[in-house]
């Protein structure tokens, strides 16, 4: 009889294309694969033959409404106002979402869970169901360095984790208390996710790169970093407008802010379009609506709604991003320099790992970065050692199999 495992997912687009990735490798490995999350994301999910389960309401969505909430762009005062105004908003959401995926886990052998989804864990344990965690950022407590999703001063590293493990579930502790009331299982159980996981020992397959992130030498056997998780369709083509815009010209620079693109629009157009002119480059603009205006008449940039970050980097000179755990990924296994521009969560992590490689300068943070230092970071990317080392380590991560080492790892884990 085949076992079902069923990965549930929550968060951005940069969340779930990872997590489908990796259902794909556990299907072709003969396992039932059942994708819970939200309906937004269901054709994502079909499309690459996985079954598809709802989860209701999304907090993240909220994160559109307001700039400021989880982040530092617009100081630390604005921002913790900002983001104690998304908690209230967000209890009724978070409710219908732990309720709808607890049903949704139902019948269900085994349960994957990722940092977006760390609640997860509780209705593992409800359900009397392994649970295996599977983030794309380091959040197991390490000396090494501190949590990417607080970068405090490395000798406060432990005490980094422990604060970011309370934010992740503490704000939610009456909504998850009712839940715990009205579920199955135990009804005094923790319901601090981080605290089960370490009761049961459940195993951490981590998907990022070991080339990008070496396993500290601090963390115990069952944390593996198997590699990046990237959903490539073979059937997905470059539109003809942008394969025309590629062929007529120079390589150009690719901007795109992805996740934080909803927040600032305009003044994003306006950076990136001013610094391309400064700089002397053409370029793509992702998901950068505002623009259309700003560049009508222009031949040296071309604006579009979405184009598979897998598809456009390899053609770029440099992609410029806001330092999601996606797109740099995405644009380091391209092997071109990256320029990150991060706004908050884990990107200046990742920029910072970007710059320590020699893959590209030094992160921008959003709240500093003016057309001007922008089209000097651009300029600081196409230096020769940083497109050799951007290249050096874009070869290492294509030659990663880091779906199969993970699915390798679930079936030993599992032992079925």
């Amino acid at each position: 009889m085949r076992r079902t495992i069923t990965l549930l997912v929550s968060g951005t687009l940069g969340d779930v294309r990872p997590l489908v990735a990796l259902g794909v490798g556990l299907r072709n490995a003969g396992y039932v694969v059942r994708v819970a999350t939200h309906a937004h994301y269901a054709p994502l999910a079909q499309a690459h033959g996985l079954l598809w389960r709802c989860v209701e309401g999304n907090p993240s969505d909220l994160l559109r409404s307001d700039d400021a909430a989880l982040t530092l762009d617009r100081g630390a005062l604005r921002g913790a106002a900002a983001t104690l105004r998304y908690i209230c908003r967000a209890q009724a959401v978070y409710a219908r979402m732990i309720d709808s995926a607890t049903e949704a886990c139902r019948e269900s052998d085994a349960l994957i869970v990722s940092l977006a989804s760390c609640w997860g864990q509780l209705i593992a344990t409800a359900l009397e169901l392994p649970c295996i965690w599977a983030p794309l950022q380091p959040i197991t407590s390490t000396a090494r360095f501190s949590s990417p999703l607080l970068p405090i001063h490395h000798r406060l590293a432990r005490l980094s984790y422990s604060i970011v493990e309370l934010t992740t579930w503490l704000p939610w502790r009456t909504v998850l208390r009712r839940w715990q009331l009205r579920a199955p299982g135990p009804r005094h159980a923790p319901l601090d996710p981080f605290a089960q996981a370490r009761q049961s020992r459940a195993p951490f397959i981590y998907g990022f790169s070991p080339n990008v992130v070496p396993t500290p030498d601090d963390w115990s056997p069952h944390h593996t970093v198997a590699g990046y998780w990237f959903l490539d369709d073979p059937n997905e083509r470059l539109s003809s407008e942008i394969a025309d815009f590629l062929t007529n010209g120079d390589p150009p620079v690719a901007i795109g802010f992805g996740s934080m693109s909803g927040r600032r629009p305009h003044d994003d157009a306006v950076l990136a379009i001013t610094a391309l002119t400064l700089a002397q480059r053409r370029g793509i603009l992702i998901g950068a609506p505002e623009a259309v205006r700003l560049v009508t008449g222009r031949r040296d940039i071309l604006v579009v709604p979405y184009v598979p970050h897998h598809l456009l980097f390899p053609h770029v000179a440099v992609a410029v991003h806001h330092g999601g755990a996606g797109a740099t990924a995405a644009s380091l296994r391209a092997g071109v320099p990256t320029v990150t521009i991060p706004v908050g969560i884990d990107q200046f992590f990742w920029g910072r790992r970007v710059a320590a490689l020699g893959a590209g300068p030094p992160p921008l943070p959003r709240r500093r970065a003016t057309p001007d230092r922008l089209a000097s970071a651009l300029v600081a990317a196409t230096d020769d050692a940083i497109r050799v080392r951007a290249a050096a380590l874009g070869r290492l991560i294509r030659a990663e199999q880091g779906v199969t080492r993970a699915v390798e790892t679930i079936s030993a884990c599992l032992g079925w």
